[in-house]
């Protein structure tokens, strides 16, 4: 039957991949631009390389723009360049088509040979010997309407969390550690130059095996929001990369 036939092909190649992609050289939780701009740099040098996003749709809060209206800004356009996106220039700023940009990013980091898990979601963190050695994950769908359902793992030698505003690793970490950080993981008030150039500069190690990339940063570091502006957020996630791949010396 037709049918069996469909669901056999399926079933069987997501199993192959996922089998094969349990253990990695970093796994991304979080698909939006930081997670997937690392992930592009990443598996584009040859490391392996897993992304965790719980949602259904990739991209992160690119979709949306600023308040529904789908479009974006930079201030500079070498990354967009490097992926293919059409940008216009009005005054300092650069404007791209928000779907452009979240549709071209998705296509490269899958390309440069990144794999991607959506509708899967981290639920915790593998710690061996304090350091972060992976993340233990589950249906998102099951995890949405409370469902008991246990988890599985996956493991890297690096994690990075690129999870946006709420830093959904590193508070995990901060709830059974509470002397980790000495504030509150939160954002301060908006100021885009600010947090634009301190979300690149503040990206890295935040705790042994784990990094914080793109908004996470944000929050770990209480830097200002910074609204429908994404140069930050793709130079954090090619920071991080740099970082993780000067450890593996690739």
């Amino acid at each position: 039957m037709k049918e069996i036939e469909i669901s056999r092909a399926i079933i069987e190649a997501y199993s192959s991949r996922l089998s094969e992609h349990l253990e990695n050289d970093v796994v991304i939780v979080g698909a939006g631009p930081a997670g997937l701009a690392a992930g592009y740099y990443l598996a584009g040098s040859a490391v392996k390389t897993t992304i965790i996003e719980k949602k259904l749709s990739i991209g992160g809060g690119i979709w949306g723009g600023a308040a529904g209206y789908n479009v974006v800004t930079f201030e500079d356009k070498d990354i967009l360049d490097e992926i293919g996106v059409s940008v216009t220039q009005k005054g300092a700023l650069y404007i791209a088509d928000a779907i452009e940009f979240a549709t071209a990013l998705g296509y490269k980091a899958k390309k440069s040979g990144a794999v991607i898990f959506n509708l899967t979601e981290a639920e915790d963190i593998v710690l061996k010997e304090d350091v972060v050695k992976g993340v233990v994950v589950n249906n998102a769908s099951a995890r949405a309407i409370r469902l008991h359902v246990d988890p599985f793992c996956v493991c890297a030698r690096f994690v990075i969390d690129a999870t946006g505003h709420p830093a959904e690793l590193v508070s995990m970490l901060k709830r059974r550690k509470p002397g980790l950080f000495r504030n509150e993981l939160q954002e301060y008030f908006m100021d885009v130059e600010t947090s634009e150039a301190g979300v690149v500069e503040k990206t890295g190690e935040v705790y042994p095996g784990l990094y914080a990339a793109g908004m996470a940063v944000c929050d770990v570091y209480n830097l200002p929001r910074m609204g429908p502006i994404f140069g930050g957020m793709l130079k954090s996630g090619k920071k991080v990369a740099e970082l993780i791949k000067n450890k593996l010396a690739v």
